[in-house]
Order: structure tokens, then C-alpha cells, then sequence
């Protein structure tokens, strides 16, 4: 767990390098789910194809995964970028934005703009109640991880 007192981590000032790193860590993101999703999913395998087979159908499962994360991802990224860029100001409502143009690809994705449409909404709402909080909302309860209790050491050589 990071120590409070250590200074806060920046992210890339360049659009190129935060969007670059948003659509790295989405595509890894849901490649990693697809392959929980196609290892519980029941794949069939049959005599013609053999394990070849199943196998590809899993790095199927896996690609597609990847590619719906990976742009919505990306989408989050470039539409926080650009709403930065174009209102002048660093603030919570540029995560708002990216969370709507987000939900859009989800929508595109799959077939229905009404369902991109209320799933930019609810991260929308999302990131927004991140930004009010200042992260809190995700960090855990007050005092949790504040160093103000001792941590206790296992090993004589620490």
C-alpha cells in the first residue's frame, strides 16, 4: 500500500502519452477478462478441430475483449484530452466528458445507443463523484492507510 506521505504520482502531460497509456493498460485490462471470461465460458472441443481449435477460439474471446476495452479506453482518454484542451481548465468535468464518449463506444459496440448512452451517463456520474471527493470515494475510510499506526515487522531483518 502507498504511504500517504509520499508524493502523489503525475500523470503525462502530453495527450499522445496519457492517450498511449490509456489504450496500453485498457487493451491488457480486457484481454485479462476475456481470458476469464472464455476460461469460464464452455468451449467445445471437437474432433475435427482439436485443441487448435478451442484454443483459437479463446484468443477470439480474448481479441474481442481487448478491443471493446481498448476503445473505450482510448475514448475515455481522448475525450478527457480534448475537453481539457478545449474548455482551458483542469478540472473534474473533463473526466465527465471522457466518461460519456466512453459509454458512446460501448454503445456503438453493441448495437444499441440507448444502452451507450445510459452507460456514459452512470460513468459520467462515476467519475464526477471521484472528482468531488478527490479520490475518497475509492481510497477506503478516513485514518485507513494514514501511517499514524505502526507497522508491524515479521521479520528481524526489516
Amino acid at each position: 500500500m502507498r504511504d500517504p506521505r509520499e508524493q502523489a504520482q503525475t500523470r503525462p502531460g502530453d495527450a499522445i502519452g496519457r492517450i498511449g497509456t490509456a489504450l496500453t493498460s485498457s487493451v491488457i485490462a480486457g484481454a485479462a477478462l476475456g481470458a476469464v471470461r472464455a476460461t469460464w465460458s464452455n468451449i467445445k472441443i471437437t474432433k475435427a478441430g482439436g485443441r487448435a481449435s478451442a484454443f483459437l477460439q479463446v484468443l477470439k474471446v480474448m481479441g474481442d475483449y481487448a478491443v471493446t476495452f481498448g476503445s473505450a479506453g482510448t475514448a475515455f482518454a481522448a475525450g478527457d484530452v480534448i475537453a481539457e484542451s478545449l474548455r482551458e481548465k483542469e478540472d473534474l468535468y473533463n473526466g465527465a466528458y471522457g466518461a460519456l464518449s466512453a459509454g458512446l463506444v460501448l454503445g456503438i459496440r453493441s448495437g444499441s445507443v440507448g444502452f451507450g448512452l445510459g452507460a456514459g451517463a452512470a460513468a459520467a456520474a462515476a467519475s464526477v463523484a471521484v472528482g468531488v471527493s478527490n479520490g475518497n470515494v475509492i481510497r477506503g475510510p478516513r485514518g485507513f492507510g494514514d501511517g499514524k499506526i505502526p507497522q508491524k515487522k515479521f521479520f528481524e531483518g526489516q
